[in-house]
C-alpha cells in the first residue's frame, strides 16, 4: 500500500508513498510467522493493533503535521503524517542514485511517521453488484467468459486497510541550476485489513503485510515523475489463500510540454511478482503498461491515463473453496482508466 506524500516537500503530488519459502510448513516457516508479530496473533486482535497503529504518529512530539486525503476508483484514502525531524534539502552533486542508496543507509534512523486508512471503491461496487445485482453484472459480459467489470478490478485484493510508515522523507535539487524539486522516500510499511477481493467476490480474511520501499518524486516545470521499488511479505488468516512473498516495480512520468508519445515522456508500468512462502514457487504475476495523456504546459491539471496488462495467478495461490468456487482464468486481461492530479 502507499501513504500520501507530505505537502510539506512536494505540493498537488499525485501519488503517495504507501500505489499498492523454499521449506514447506517446517520450523523455520514457522519462526518466521512468530518474528511477523506471531502473525499478528493469528489475526485475533486486529483491533487493538489498527489502534495501535492509529495511536502511533500521534504519540509522538514533532516539528510539523500533515494531514491529506485522496479520492481514487482503486485507492481512497485519509492520511495523516508526523515528521520527528526536518530533513535540510540536499543539494545534489553525485547521480540520483547514490542518493537513494545513501538514503536506503540511512532509513534504519526514522525521521518521519505516516498513518493511512484506504478503501477501495471501485471493486467493492464491482463485488456488490455481482452479489446482489447478477443481471446488471452480466450486461457486462463482452465474450463466453470475460466480464468489463472483471477487466477493471482484476489483481485487486484488499478492501480496506491501514498504513503505518516509518522512514525518512528527504527533499533535494540539482547543484549547480533549480531545474527542479524532489522528495527521496525510505523506511518499513507495515499494513493490515480485512476481507479478501478474488474475482469480484469477497471472502473473509484477516490479512497483515510488511514491506520495505524506495520511492522518488521529481517535479519540474515540465514534467513530473515517480518511481519505486518495494519487497516484503503478506499473511492470511484465511488458510485457503497462501501466504507469500512479494515485489514490485513501479514508474509513472508526465511531460505536459510533450504532446506526441514517446514511451519514456508519457508513460507508466507496474511490475508486481508474487511467490508462496512456503516453496517459492510463483504465485502471482502482474504487468500494466499505460500512456499518459497530460494537459499543456498552462492547464497543468488533472492528466488522463489508460493501462492495460495481464494477470496470472497459479493454482497454488488458493486452496479450498476458494478454488473451487468462481475459479477465474489462470490469465486474465486487465484495464486501469485513471485520472490523475
Amino acid at each position: 500500500m502507499i501513504i500520501a506524500e507530505s505537502r510539506r516537500y512536494i505540493k498537488n503530488n499525485s501519488r503517495d508513498i504507501c500505489h499498492r519459502t523454499a521449506a514447506g510448513r517446517t520450523d523455520a516457516g514457522m519462526g518466521l510467522k512468530m518474528i511477523f508479530f506471531a502473525k499478528i496473533a493469528d489475526m485475533k486482535n486486529l483491533k487493538a493493533c489498527l489502534l495501535i497503529i492509529l495511536f502511533c504518529p500521534c504519540a509522538f512530539g514533532a516539528s510539523a503535521r500533515d494531514f491529506g486525503w485522496k479520492g481514487d476508483p482503486y485507492y481512497s484514502y485519509a492520511s495523516f503524517s508526523q515528521i520527528l525531524r526536518t530533513e535540510k534539502t540536499i543539494t545534489q552533486s553525485e547521480s540520483e542514485t547514490s542518493l537513494y542508496i545513501n538514503l536506503l543507509k540511512e532509513s534504519f534512523r526514522p525521521t518521519a511517521i505516516l498513518c493511512e486508512l484506504f478503501v477501495s471503491p471501485l471493486p467493492y461496487a464491482a463485488s456488490h453488484t455481482k452479489k446482489h445485482n447478477s443481471a446488471l453484472y452480466e450486461n457486462f459480459d463482452f465474450s463466453g467468459s470475460a466480464n468489463l467489470l472483471n477487466a477493471l478490478t482484476a489483481g485487486e485484493e484488499d478492501p480496506w486497510g491501514v498504513s503505518l510508515f516509518v522512514g525518512k522523507i528527504v527533499p533535494f535539487r540539482p547543484g549547480k541550476a533549480a531545474g527542479y524539486a524532489g522528495v527521496a522516500y525510505s523506511g518499513g510499511l507495515l499494513t493490515m485489513g480485512k476481507k479478501h477481493f478474488k474475482n469480484n467476490v469477497i471472502y473473509n480474511d484477516t490479512w497483515a503485510q510488511l514491506e520495505w520501499k524506495i520511492k522518488g518524486v521529481r517535479v519540474t516545470r515540465f514534467s513530473k515523475q515517480i518511481w519505486s521499488f518495494r519487497t516484503g511479505m503478506k499473511l492470511h488468516d484465511n488458510p485457503a489463500i497462501s501466504d507469500s512473498f512479494y515485489f514490485s516495480l513501479f514508474r509513472d512520468r508526465i511531460d505536459y510540454a510533450q504532446r506526441r508519445f514517446r514511451f519514456w515522456r508519457n508513460s507508466n508500468f507496474d511490475v508486481f511478482a508474487a511467490f508462496r512462502k512456503e516453496d517459492l514457487k510463483p504465485v502471482k504475476l502482474q504487468l500494466l503498461l499505460g500512456r499518459n495523456f497530460p494537459h499543456s504546459v498552462r492547464k497543468r491539471g488533472a492528466s488522463y491515463s489508460i493501462s492495460a496488462g495481464i494477470l496470472w495467478e497459479g493454482r497454488r495461490k488458493y486452496s479450498g473453496v476458494m478454488k473451487e468456487d468462481h475459479e477465474s482464468p489462470s490469465v486474465q486481461f486487465i484495464l486501469r482508466p485513471t485520472v490523475k492530479f
